[in-house]
């Protein structure tokens, strides 16, 4: 039969998955024993003024065993469990970051651009000590062959065994972005270099550079030359007698790859002139 807590603390929650049944011998006559089976019956335990640990020895509350009074039984025993055990602690709840677990496979040609989750964090309640190092949750892992388009999957939350938590909601939509796959050169990106000590004039040759990136083609078509930066490093990169040095590429776009054409750069190094 299960077990029913009552009167838990509105603030408070369990700290791991409780039993939820309970095992229990009744003797009585025939007939009301069989009519057990067509009644509400559970054993209840009460929370009033619970301390965060609990232990409650089950056979020693038979009175706890809720059952119609006019039926003609008893409780014999209680089998298992004979030890109860209930922790407690202070309930929380976050909105957690939802990361898609998935394994996909393209045809040649064809690449996934993003998978995304909607909505991509999902409101998770529970104990205290669950959220001191949980900073994301994961879907149930799912597996995809030969995807040669976009498409939506309805996706579960992969709930915590070790802790007894509720989430808001319990399925997302997942949405897997696929391309195919293209190519393309950016022209005309200029060349900024950074962390030049004020006492010099810093010149890159050339001054802007061509950008080779690939990618799905939908994002592909639409990047133009302000969607990117080819920055150097003065500090990191430069030292006396070096010819040529190389650039970081940055960009929001979610691309696969992308360099710089020509892949190395001269720097014209000079002391500004002191008036």
């Amino acid at each position: 039969m299960p077990i029913h807590y009552i009167n838990l603390n509105p603030d408070m929650t369990f700290v791991y998955p409780e039993s939820t049944d309970v095992r229990i011998e009744f003797s009585g006559k025939g007939t009301d024993l069989l009519r057990l089976h067509f009644y509400r019956v559970y054993y209840q335990v009460d929370l009033s003024d619970a301390p965060r640990h609990m232990e409650l020895d089950l056979s020693q509350h038979p009175e706890y065993v809720n059952y119609p009074a006019e039926l003609d039984v008893r409780v014999k025993s209680i089998i298992r469990p004979r030890i109860l055990a209930v922790d407690l602690d202070k309930k929380e709840g976050k909105k957690i970051p939802v990361k898609v677990n998935y394994h996909l496979e393209t045809p040649p040609g064809y690449i996934l651009v993003d998978a995304k989750a909607q909505p991509d964090s999902v409101l998770v309640t529970g104990p205290a000590i669950m959220f001191k190092k949980l900073d994301e949750i994961f879907t149930q892992q799912k597996e995809f062959k030969n995807a040669a388009q976009a498409f939506t999957r309805k996706i579960p939350i992969k709930q915590f065994s070790d802790y007894y938590a509720r989430y808001v909601p319990e399925v997302v939509n997942v949405t897997f972005d696929i391309q195919r796959l293209a190519e393309k050169e950016i022209p005309n990106v200029p060349v900024t270099v950074i962390n030049v000590p004020p006492t010099l004039q810093v010149v890159p040759l050339p001054s802007t550079a061509t950008i080779y990136v690939k990618g799905g083609e939908k994002i592909l078509a639409d990047l133009e030359a302000n969607d990117f930066k080819i920055v150097i490093d003065f500090r990191k990169e430069w030292s006396p007698g070096v010819k040529e040095v190389k650039a970081d590429l940055i960009t929001e776009a979610n691309v696969l790859y992308m360099e710089t054409r020509p892949p190395e750069f001269e720097l014209i190094v000079q002391r500004k002139r002191t008036e």
